[in-house]
């Protein structure tokens, strides 16, 4: 056996460090044989034009262009939900097939490899361009190659067997060409170029030259070769002479791959239909676990792959070993919709999930190939429901582009995906639409009964990042609402009634088991002008209407428990009458105990009575243990501590609660000065709750919010010059210190 590295020149070149390594020569991307023609990517065929058709209530408003930038308003809407809470959706989907999508053998690179073996030879071009030319011929090739050395005459052997010079083959075989050279880059010889180039005379005459139909000098046998060129006539002879379909090829980039593998990456329809014949095995596994199903699912070659899959005892959902892909999973992630369909044909499972539990549809989704969804929908059953380890569902996929969102969101709706599906992080697809700026995306997941109050599990409402990223979806929001208010006319009334009907189902559908949720997030979100719309201020009226005595009975009830609180601060501690009737008069103030001393009737039964000052505190107790429960009753209605204590009534409410058992006389026998501080505190904030829940009926709202604006301006004011009157009160009391002694 004869090769390159034999030569003198070529070990010198070698040691010079001028040769390319193979394994780090240029990737081709989508190379293709000589006699192939490369499939061309399928385009997904959808209608581009067609616009959101609740985006106006005009029909002929929805072929309008967009407008242009000059006429958007921008509004001031914030900061941006926070980076760290947003969920990493790609995390899922951005993983893309490791195995070696390129025909490493093709027209080109053999050609680049052999004018590159010549240069690096110090050999001369012009003989090959001779002969590609067929200047040269049999009866001046002795002519052609005077003074040649023997490495010439080998490379000249090559590049007739890959020109289909056979003619030239025997003569350069008796100028000294051995028929067992191959060049040094992928280890072809004359018979492997012969098979490649589908070269039929040659192939006969090297193999009767005794050249080995299995030898596989560095990488490929001649029938791989013959598979990557496309060339069945040759790898018909190839095989009637003894070669094996079982050989495998010892390629760095394509490890283990069979003659049926190498047939498919050049989409040589014809080679495959032989070797299936032939008894190829379409179950054989390369390297990272691939058939040539798998491969030809993964490339889009819809005629090899219907091929391979009349093979028998054909396993058409088996999954690859490092990703467990199926073969519709490859064909789904790359959008070959053909080869969908025919793996459908065959009885492929559309519902079987990989490694990250994601079914084909998701990878579809996420490929935005609308025909593949489609299809996968319609004829493979897909359910558009299912999630994968992170529990997102393909229309959670869908979401992650903006080129045909809109299209997919669509089908994958209408085959009933939930738009409401929440991942592991708590993100519906409107989130994400919403954190992806896709501002149709957002409006059509909305018109299709999407919950703009979902919350995540970082508390981040759909609403606020709508508010925030994409402000003029919110306009959708307004037209569902304006959706549910119709006029129905009645034919057969006399009078031609008109009746005008609500669906609240809109406000209520996601609100379980608090009504009232949905029109908070709106006052959260700082949309109180939604509230505003008649859909809205219905639902209010109606509310109220229901709930109306419950809330009045709630009133009644703080009422009682401020005024039992008032008396029990007025009589045990601001007139000092507990400790009178204790006779614990020697350590208090005079001007103290007279106020209990005054002649009149009550003061007499407290001093002659303290139990009475006793019972009313217990009576006080038994009323604050109903207000405890009904306050840690009403915690449930929160999600979180931190938004319960965000509302200032509940503060007031805990503090006025706290501050009974703190001026009780229970603990020592007998009250003392600073606890009628305390009391005088806990009444004031007891009155100032009881205001603030009258402020909440309708006949006095308008009242209270007026005067709690008044005290918030107010309380701005006095901050504002807070410094300015302490600067004065120091600076008084330092000039004028005994002011006090001569009042």
């Amino acid at each position: 056996m004869v090769s390159a590295s034999d030569n003198h020149k070529s070990y010198v070149m070698d040691n010079l460090g001028l040769r390319q390594d193979p394994s780090t020569r240029r990737k081709l991307g989508r190379s293709v044989s000589v006699n192939t023609t490369a499939e061309s990517i399928p385009s997904y065929n959808s209608n581009n034009t067609t616009l959101l058709r609740w985006r106006r209530g005009d029909p002929e408003a929805m072929l309008e262009e967009e407008p242009s930038s000059d006429d958007f308003e921008y509004m001031e809407c914030g900061p941006s939900p926070p980076a760290d809470h947003t969920p990493n959706i790609y995390e899922s989907f951005e993983e893309f097939s490791t195995s070696e999508l390129t025909v490493q053998i093709c027209h080109d690179t053999i050609k680049m490899n052999l004018l590159e073996h010549m240069k690096l030879s110090s050999g001369r071009h012009q003989l090959l361009d001779d002969i590609e030319s067929k200047k040269t011929t049999i009866g001046n090739l002795d002519q052609a190659l005077t003074g040649a050395s023997k490495l010439e005459i080998n490379i000249s052997l090559l590049w007739a067997a890959f020109m289909k010079r056979w003619e030239l083959l025997a003569a350069l075989i008796k100028l000294g060409a051995q028929t067992r050279y191959y060049e040094p880059s992928q280890g072809m010889s004359a018979l492997h170029l012969a098979a490649f180039s589908g070269c039929i005379q040659g192939t006969q005459f090297l193999i009767s030259q005794g050249c080995d139909v299995n030898a596989i000098y560095k990488c490929y046998a001649p029938l791989h070769c013959a598979a990557f060129g496309d060339s069945p006539d040759t790898a018909i002879i190839l095989l009637n002479n003894g070669a094996r379909v079982q050989t495998l090829t010892n390629s760095p980039h394509n490890c283990h791959e069979s003659v049926l593998h190498c047939a498919v990456r050049a989409n040589a329809i014809a080679c495959v239909r032989l070797f299936t014949h032939e008894g190829a095995d379409v179950t054989q596994m390369e390297h990272s676990g691939m058939s040539p199903i798998h491969l030809a699912a993964d490339l889009g070659h819809a005629q090899c792959l219907k091929i391979l899959l009349e093979a028998k005892s054909v396993d058409i959902n088996h999954r690859t070993k490092d990703k467990e892909q199926t073969p519709v999973h490859l064909a789904a992630e790359s959008g070959y919709v053909d080869s969908i369909e025919i793996l459908l044909e065959k009885g492929a499972d559309a519902n079987l999930t990989n490694h990250r539990a994601q079914t084909p549809l998701h990878l579809a989704a996420r490929a935005q190939a609308y025909d593949c969804v489609e299809l996968l929908l319609r004829k493979g059953n897909a359910d558009p429901n299912l999630g994968d380890c992170d529990k997102r569902t393909p229309l959670h996929a869908a979401v992650g582009k903006a080129a045909r969102s809109y299209d997919i969101i669509e089908i994958l709706v209408s085959y009933g995906a939930d738009v409401n599906a929440k991942d592991q992080y708590g993100y519906t697809p409107l989130h994400i639409a919403a954190l992806n700026e896709l501002s149709q995306c957002v409006e059509i997941l909305v018109y299709h009964g999407a919950d703009v109050t979902a919350k995540s599990k970082f508390g981040m409402t759909a609403l606020g990042i709508i508010t925030r990223k994409t402000p003029a979806s919110l306009a959708m929001v307004t037209q569902k609402l304006d959706s549910a208010i119709t006029l129905h006319h009645h034919p057969e009334s006399a009078n031609r009634e008109v009746e005008l009907r609500l669906d609240f189902r809109g406000i209520l559908q996601y609100c379980h088991p608090r009504e009232i949720s949905f029109l908070n997030t709106f006052v959260d979100e700082g949309q109180k002008e939604i509230l505003l719309h008649p859909l809205c201020s219905a639902f209010l009226y109606l509310k109220w209407e229901k709930i109306r005595k419950y809330y009045i009975a709630r009133m009644l009830f703080c009422f009682i428990f401020v005024l039992s609180l008032s008396l029990y601060v007025l009589t045990a501690l601001a007139h000092n009458c507990y400790n009178h009737g204790k006779n614990m008069n020697d350590t208090q103030p005079q001007n103290v105990i007279e106020l209990c001393e005054k002649k009149s009737m009550m003061g007499h039964m407290l001093r002659n009575n303290p139990f009475v000052i006793e019972m009313q505190w217990f009576a006080l107790v038994g009323i604050t243990c109903c207000e405890i429960l009904r306050k840690v009753y009403g915690i449930a209605g929160y999600p979180t501590v931190k938004q319960y204590l965000s509302h200032p009534e509940n503060i007031i409410e805990w503090t006025v609660i706290a501050s009974v058992f703190v001026i009780s006389f229970i603990y020592t026998g007998r009250t003392y000065t600073w606890q009628n501080h305390v009391g005088a505190f806990a009444v004031l904030f007891g009155w100032t709750n009881l205001m603030l829940m009258i402020g909440q009926l309708p006949v006095f709202g308008s009242y209270v919010a007026m005067y709690t604006r008044v005290q918030g301006e107010f309380a701005k004011l006095l901050l504002a010059y807070s410094c300015l009157l302490i600067g004065f009160t120091i600076s008084f009391c330092v000039i004028f210190p005994r002011l006090l002694h001569l009042r």
